[in-house]
Parts: structure tokens; C-alpha cells; sequence
């Protein structure tokens, strides 16, 4: 705000940097808020933060690679402007009063650049490349973030930016083997990359590519004038480029890469997750991507055991030219295996297509053309959903695999950000449960009525708040529900809590007490947050597919089969879906109210005993 003096916080990613911290620290006390995330050191540079340096607001986060640890960071700052630098990078008093002043003066730019002297051997390279080094450290955050890179991350900036005048000096390494050292790690991160590319190597990696490096370097850049202290940089530059190809190579030769593929709903993604968690135990040197579409990313979003999500369109779905560039890009990845468990025609050309050596999918009357093994699907079993997806990974690893419900991921800040929501709308010393009053669309969803029957019968024996569920689409249908509650109900029901997306709906759920309603994805997600459900299944819905883990009452499921299993005499549900919405009418709270106060009783604080 204008007249306000503007404010900026300084980041910083870590680890073991005992040698580095404290002058690091001092030299950005300039900072009106500092952060820093720790990627579990195990030197002594956590205990030094946190003993001297308590106003520095501390966090730990396991590393994955350099962007999103970048990106988490940027999320904790409190100020838009903040400037990020590295542990070892020292900025000069002239710099320090050059970025004082430019941001005092509220500029256009979103965010600006540096040039770094690189030190070695406590002194400055000279007319070097290194010194040709120019990197954002200065931005806004609500304007830049970093590429999706292992290493060598790019800062991506939505304005101008321009560079400062001041150079700072950077640190980078204290002598020849702490330079190697660092190189190595750089090798180890690009081959990742590279092998995530499906790069394979040749003879001109391990020969011509090392040899340029050290040409370039050394010659081109004058690097001899360094004397030693350029050669030896240039050495270890060009064995720095003929490493990343030996740990390509090894990564080539000994790991897996497998693309696991499911394009249906939010539960079927959540659902499938599972054979990518099987393969990480099974496989934990393993490349495991996961093909899904874009709007089901939230729910498999953090997954530890998947290396990357491959986002396919419902516009490739429906395009046969876009379809089959999506396979033939899916093809340049070079994956060994494929396992298809959505099964359909557009998913089996796919992975056709892919030239994996193995390819496995459900077996139906088309789609032995597709795959080299297929898995016979029995809907009669139960937790069949998981089942036969266990039962996929299991044909390709060869062993029986139990079937365990998935999770879903959620990171610190953003349990933080749903208490806070929540705490400004609810009394949240009350429980809370949230309903789920509409399915994915009519025939999955309990009628109007009805529901709100539910909701008074809820509100009635408990004294619990509650959240309304639905899509944005279903504004009219929730009101209509919310209409025909009775007043003392309406009272304690928040119909409106905004949720700018899935993943923040996840981590509202997160803190929710309890979840009833239709069965669907927010059902799916309760269970994989390990918060209890009372589900209602859709008259067409097998039951005996998604009722899983109700072996207690923490998590309780009603079908209009449990009540009228005449009507189905053995037929598949599904063959019920043109009559679901009159089927409906059939269930009724009288029905299961007794198992709905029982799942009230031990899961929800009430202020008495139900009676009928």
C-alpha cells in the first residue's frame, strides 16, 4: 500500500551448512523477515539457527530437487518482495544499499538480476565464464517461480527485471575437492534429468562433450589466466560433464521406468495410486510417472512413490491427431513397462504405442491387441476396485500383494492455511463434519429431500457444524437441499465456505471431525486422510467395489441392495443405471438411521444418547 514502507524477506534452502550459516545470516540481517528451509542436515546447522538465531523462522523439508524446495520456500514468505540467496553467495554493503533503495522505490520490475564473482582458494576468478554468471535473486513472489528442473533451476518471471550493478561474491567452494564434491552432485541431479527425458548415452558423451567443457573453459575463456587454479577448474568442469553421463548410464542400465495410467475420476486416480506405491517398495530405485488427467492432479499431488505426473487432456482424448502425438511423446520417454488401469481404447493405443516391452491392462474383448498381459476383472469380489488394481502391479512384479487403502499428501503450510480458514468461519472447538450433499452428477446423488432429512437427523444428534459440499455447478442444487432443512439445522450449516481449489478442499477435509453423504471422490479422499465416513451408495454403484476398510464403524457404507437385495437378484448394479433416480426414492432414512446414529455416537461428540 502506498505510504507504507515496503518490505522484503529473505529465503534461503540448506544443508549442512555449519561453515556457512552464521556469516551468511549476518550478512542478510538487513532482511525484515528471514526464512529457512533445512533439507535435514546432519551437521550442526540447525542446532546454530535455532540457538542463535531465533528470530530466523525455521522449517525442515526432506529434499527432493532444487525447484520445489525453491517454490515451498517462496510459499512461507510473508512479504511479495523477497530475495533469495544461496548460503554461500555474500552480498556487498554497496549491494546491500543498491537493493534497499530499489525497492523502496516501488519499481516496475517484477523482479531483478545479479552478477557473482566466484571465489577460489580465497580468491576471485578473472576473466572467466564464471564471472559472465548472471542470476535472479530479487523478485516478487507474487510474480515468479521456478521451473520445473532438477537442477539448474530458471526463475520464471511474469514482468520486466533487469540486472543491479553490484556484483556479489559467491563462495561457491573452499578448495579442489569441496569443488568436485559439488560438481558430482550437480552429475548426479542432471542425469536424473536426463534419464527422466529418456536420454540415452553414446560415445560422444563420454569423449567429445567432456573434452569441449574443458576446451571451452580453459581456452575459449581464459580461464589460463588463472593460472592452476584455472586448470584445475576446467578439469573438474570437464569430468563434471563426462560424470553425468556415467550416472546416466547406471540409471539407464539398473532402474525401471514405468508409467502407470489412469484418466477417469478423482477416486479412480486415488485408487490407482496404489500401484505406484506398490512399485516403490517393490522397486525403489525405480522411475514411476503417473498419466492422469490434469483437474485429478491434487489428490496424488506430494506422492513420495511417483517421480512424475504425466497430464493428458480430455482435447487429446478426443482428437485422434493430438492422441497420437500424445503417444508418440509418450514413446520418446523409452519406458520399460506400461500398466494400463483405465483399459480403454484411447489409453490401450497409448500404450501400444509407448514401445514398452511390457504393457499390462484389464482383459476385455479388444484389448488384447494392446497389451502383453491382461488381468481378468471379477466384480463380485470385494474392494474390488483395489483389488484389481493390485492385481495389475502383481502381473508385472510376479508376487501376491496385499491390498492397503492410498493417502494423500499433505504439506504443513497447507493444513496451517485450512485451520485458519476454517477458524474464521466455525466455532472449531465444536466438531465438524463435512456433507457430502451431491454425487459427481443426479444418479449419484441422494434426492433433495431426502438429504436434507439427513442433515437434520445429523444436526439432531450432534452437536456438530456442518459443510456443505458440492461443485460449483451444484450451487442450486445445494441450496435447494439447504431449503429443506428445518431452520435449527440451517443454523448450523456453512453453505458458502469458498475453496479456491481441490487441494485446498483436501486440506479443509483434512480437519473435518467426520464426512457423510453420497458416495464419490470426496468419500475416497476422507478415507485416504484417514477421516471417518458414513456413505451412501448409488443405486447403480457396486457397493462391493469401493466399500472399503468398514470392517469398524469408522467408516460405515448403505446400499438399497442391503434392503432390497430381491430387486437385483444377482445382476451387476450397473445394469440398474437408467432407474437409479427412481430406485432412489427406495432409499430412505428410515432405513438406516439406527447405523447413521451408531457412526454418529462413536466418531461425533453428541449431547446424547440417540433414541428412537
Amino acid at each position: 500500500m502506498k505510504g507504507q514502507p515496503t518490505k522484503i524477506t529473505a529465503l534461503a534452502i540448506v544443508y549442512n551448512e555449519e561453515h556457512n550459516i552464521r556469516e551468511y545470516l549476518e550478512n542478510i540481517s538487513f532482511a525484515d523477515e528471514i526464512v529457512v528451509v533445512d533439507s535435514y542436515s546432519t551437521d550442526a546447522t540447525p542446532e546454530i539457527i535455532k540457538a542463535e538465531y531465533p528470530h530466523v523462522r525455521f522449517y525442515q523439508r526432506a529434499f527432493d530437487d532444487f525447484s520445489s524446495q525453491r517454490n515451498y520456500t517462496i510459499e512461507l514468505a510473508s512479504h511479495d518482495w523477497v530475495m533469495f540467496f544461496d548460503a554461500d553467495e555474500r552480498i556487498t554493503q554497496k549491494g546491500v544499499e543498491e537493493i534497499i533503495a530499489v525497492i523502496k522505490s516501488d519499481p516496475e520490475e517484477a523482479a531483478f538480476w545479479v552478477k557473482r564473482i566466484f571465489y577460489y582458494q580465497g580468491r576471485p576468478l578473472v576473466n572467466n565464464n564464471f564471472n559472465e554468471d548472471r542470476t535472479a535473486r530479487i523478485f516478487r513472489k507474487s510474480k515468479c517461480r521456478y521451473s520445473d528442473k532438477l537442477v539448474h533451476e530458471q526463475l520464471t518471471i511474469n514482468g520486466k527485471s533487469r540486472v543491479l550493478k553490484y556484483a556479489i561474491e559467491h563462495y561457491s567452494f573452499k578448495d579442489k575437492e569441496d569443488f568436485l564434491q559439488k560438481r558430482l552432485q550437480y552429475s548426479r541431479l542432471k542425469a536424473k534429468e536426463f534419464y527422466q527425458e529418456g536420454v540415452r548415452t553414446n560415445i560422444l558423451h563420454f569423449t567429445v562433450r567432456p573434452a569441449f567443457r574443458f576446451f571451452k573453459y580453459y581456452v575459449l575463456k581464459l580461464g589460463f589466466i588463472n593460472g592452476k587454479r584455472g586448470y584445475d577448474v576446467a578439469r573438474i568442469l570437464g569430468y563434471h560433464v563426462y560424470m553425468r553421463y556415467v550416472y546416466l548410464r547406471e540409471l539407464n542400465n539398473a532402474a525401471q521406468k514405468i508409467l502407470v495410467i489412469q484418466q477417469k475420476m478423482i477416486g479412480d486416480v486415488l485408487a490407482s495410486s496404489v500401484i505406484c506405491n506398490t512399485l516403490r517398495e517393490t522397486y525403489p530405485e525405480a522411475q514411476i510417472d503417473y498419466m492422469v488427467y490434469d483437474f485429478t492432479r491434487p489428490v496424488v499431488q506430494n506422492n513420495p512413490n511417483i517421480d512424475h505426473l504425466v497430464i493428458f487432456t480430455d482435447a487429446q482424448r478426443k482428437s485422434r491427431i493430438a492422441l497420437l502425438k500424445f503417444a508418440l511423446a509418450i514413446r520418446k520417454s523409452h519406458y520399460n513397462v506400461v500398466i494400463d488401469a483405465y483399459s480403454k481404447w484411447e489409453s490401450g493405443i497409448i500404450s501400444l504405442i509407448s514401445g514398452a516391452k511390457t504393457t499390462i491392462g484389464f482383459r476385455k474383448w479388444y484389448t488384447s491387441f494392446f497389451y502383453d498381459k491382461t488381468v481378468e476383472p471379477d466384480w463380485r469380489i470385494s474392494n474390488s476396485a483395489l483389488v484389481h488394481r493390485m492385481q495389475l502391479a502383481e502381473a508385472y512384479t510376479g508376487t501376491d500383494l496385499p491390498a492397503e487403502f492410498p493417502k494423500i499428501y499433505l504439506e504443513q503450510q497447507e493444513i496451517e492455511a485450512a485451520q485458519k480458514l476454517l477458524s474464521e468461519k466455525i466455532n472449531t472447538n465444536l466438531p465438524v463434519i463435512m456433507l457430502s450433499v451431491m454425487g459427481s452428477d443426479d444418479i449419484k446423488s441422494l434426492p433433495a429431500e431426502e438429504m436434507a432429512k439427513i442433515a437434520d437427523f445429523v444436526a439432531e444428534n450432534s452437536n456438530a457444524q456442518l459443510l456443505f459440499n458440492y461443485l460449483p455447478k451444484q450451487a442450486d442444487k445445494a441450496k435447494e437441499i439447504f431449503n429443506f432443512c428445518k431452520p435449527q439445522t440451517q443454523q448450523r450449516i456453512l453453505l458458502d465456505l469458498y475453496l479456491g481449489d481441490l487441494r485446498q478442499m483436501i486440506a479443509v477435509l483434512s480437519q473435518c471431525t467426520a464426512l457423510i453423504g453420497n458416495e464419490g471422490g470426496a468419500v475416497n479422499m476422507a478415507k485416504a486422510l484417514n477421516i471417518p465416513t458414513f456413505t451412501l451408495f448409488s443405486p447403480w454403484i457396486n457397493k462391493g467395489s469401493w466399500d472399503m476398510l468398514t470392517e469398524t464403524n469408522k467408516h460405515t457404507a448403505v446400499h438399497l441392495q442391503d434392503f432390497y437385495p430381491e430387486i437385483y437378484a444377482g445382476k451387476h448394479p450397473k445394469e440398474f443405471k437408467e432407474e437409479a433416480l427412481e430406485l432412489y426414492k427406495k432409499l430412505q432414512l428410515d432405513l438406516f438411521k439406527d447405523k447413521l446414529a451408531l457412526f454418529i455416537e462413536e466418531n461425533i461428540v453428541v449431547p446424547s444418547t440417540y433414541i428412537e
